[in-house]
C-alpha cells in the first residue's frame, strides 16, 4: 500500500507543477512524512486528514498540529464529512483544531454540508450556515481559514450538484462569514470538467 501511495503522490506532483492551480492531497497519517520527503520541492501541497487542538496532554493515537506541521504538511483538513457522521465532529468541537493549526502557520480546510434529507426537506443552507457559524465566535483569523462545501448525499453516491448548488451554498458561506474573498472549494463526486469550472 505505502508503494501505491508514493505512486499516487509522484503522479500528482507531476500535475501540480505543469499546471498554476493549487493541488492538494491528504494521504492516512502514517505516510505523510515518506510522501513529503517524496515530492519536496515540488507545488503540491501535502495535507492531513485531521488533527487535535492543544500542544500538549495526552492523547493516545492522535497528531497535534505542531506534529503535522512538522512533518512537512501545509494545511489540515477538519471536519470531514465521515467524521462528523462517525465520531459526531462539531464545527465548536473543531475550533482549538482551527486555532492550533493556523498557529503553526498550516492552513486549516474546514468541511461543511448537508445530508439528502436536509437538501429535500430545504434544509441545506440552513444546515451549512449553522457549521459555518461557529467560526465568528472564536476570535480566528478567518482570512487564513478555507471552507470546503462537501455534500454529503454527493460523495460516492453517484449524485451531484448543480453548479446552482453550488453557488447558491458558496454564497450563503461567504454572506455568514462576511467575506466576499472567502475562499471556498467544493468536493462531492468531482471529476475534471466540473472541477475546471468556477463557482463563485
Amino acid at each position: 500500500m505505502r508503494h501505491e501511495a508514493l505512486e499516487l503522490a509522484r503522479s500528482a506532483r507531476i500535475i501540480a507543477d505543469q499546471t498554476e492551480v493549487s493541488v492538494g492531497i491528504c494521504p492516512p497519517s502514517v505516510w505523510i512524512d515518506p510522501i513529503c520527503r517524496e515530492v519536496d520541492g515540488s507545488r503540491l501541497w501535502v495535507g492531513a486528514q485531521d488533527c487535535v487542538g492543544d500542544g500538549f496532554g495526552a492523547h493516545t493515537g492522535c497528531l497535534n498540529a505542531a506534529m503535522i506541521s512538522d512533518a512537512g504538511c501545509g494545511f489540515v483538513l477538519l471536519g470531514h464529512s465521515e467524521r462528523r457522521a462517525r465520531f459526531a465532529e462539531r464545527t465548536e468541537g473543531l475550533l482549538p483544531a482551527i486555532a492550533a493549526t493556523l498557529e503553526t502557520g498550516m492552513f486549516p480546510v474546514l468541511c461543511v454540508g448537508e445530508s439528502l434529507e436536509d437538501r429535500n426537506s430545504g434544509r441545506a443552507v440552513g444546515v451549512v450556515e449553522s457549521q459555518v457559524r461557529p467560526l465568528l465566535h472564536a476570535g480566528l483569523d478567518l482570512s487564513g481559514v478555507v471552507l470546503a462545501y462537501e455534500p454529503v448525499w454527493a460523495i460516492g453516491t453517484g449524485l451531484t450538484a448543480t453548479a446552482q448548488d453550488i453557488a447558491e451554498m458558496h454564497r450563503a458561506i461567504r454572506a455568514v462569514l462576511g467575506r466576499d474573498d472567502a475562499i471556498v472549494l467544493y468536493g462531492g463526486s468531482v471529476s475534471p470538467s466540473s472541477a475546471a469550472r468556477s463557482f463563485r
